[in-house]
């Protein structure tokens, strides 16, 4: 298991509100992009990758409900910590997880930082965006002419820490090495940073023609190269 990480603060920002986390061994990635004023969004990424690689590292077994759980113990985590300080606006953050084990991976996801799979040349979303562009896509209440995602694209349906309920999604796969249907797999984790600005055409050449090292430079070096508008985080997986 191979697992690289990089993150930046972009070209535009001040600071860096996202956070990354991952352990090799384990098998376990995290990513997440934070929300709020001052401070806020750093603490709130921060405490969302601490609190699952912590509950994650303490389970015995990994499935569905402890990916669920560890959402569910950031998110309160984050609550506690937006009262404590009686802050007037929501401090919240996305995140995504993945997670290996034997033959076997799963992930778990809450607003729009992304999960890709490249597989045979191939790279396909495998999480959808708790966005209101994509609730809006979903429903089939695109007006005409309007260009979704640019207007409603970041307005977010769910994340860790603010007052909507969630229902974090879910995936889950095969993975093995060699030969066969689930050969050469790689998987990429990311904050919108990336994948706003960065094609998935780009991000498939990339994964397809070089190591994790020299691809997660890349593709980090792309998003700054198109702008860098805001932050940048992705984890690079080869199973």
């Amino acid at each position: 298991m191979k697992m690289v990480g990089r993150t930046h603060s972009g070209l535009q920002r001040m600071r860096n509100e996202d956070a990354l986390g991952f352990d090799s061994t384990r098998a376990i990635a995290v990513v997440a992009d934070g929300m709020g004023g001052l401070m806020a969004g750093a603490e709130a990424s921060r405490i969302a990758v601490d609190g699952v690689l912590e509950h994650l590292n303490a389970a015995d077994t990994l499935d569905a409900q402890h990916l669920g759980d560890a959402i569910s113990k950031s998110h309160q985590a984050i609550v506690e910590v937006s009262t404590a300080k009686e802050m007037q606006s929501q401090m919240g953050s996305t995140v995504v997880i993945w997670v290996g084990r034997e033959d076997r991976w799963m992930a778990a996801w809450v607003g729009d930082s992304r999960l890709y799979r490249w597989q045979q040349g191939t790279l396909t979303q495998l999480s959808n965006d708790h966005s209101l562009a994509q609730r809006m896509l979903d429903s089939g209440e695109v007006e005409s002419g309007v260009d979704v995602e640019a207007h409603y694209g970041h307005v977010l349906t769910q994340g860790l820490g603010l007052r909507q309920p969630l229902d974090p999604g879910f995936c889950r796969g095969e993975m093995s090495a060699g030969d066969g249907e689930h050969a050469n797999q790689r998987f990429l984790l990311c904050s919108d940073g990336l994948s706003d600005l960065v094609s998935e055409d780009y991000m498939a050449e990339v994964l397809a023609r070089e190591d994790l090292e020299a691809a997660a430079d890349t593709l980090l070096g792309q998003a700054l190269d198109m702008g860098g508008h805001d932050n940048i985080s992705l984890i690079l997986i080869e199973p």
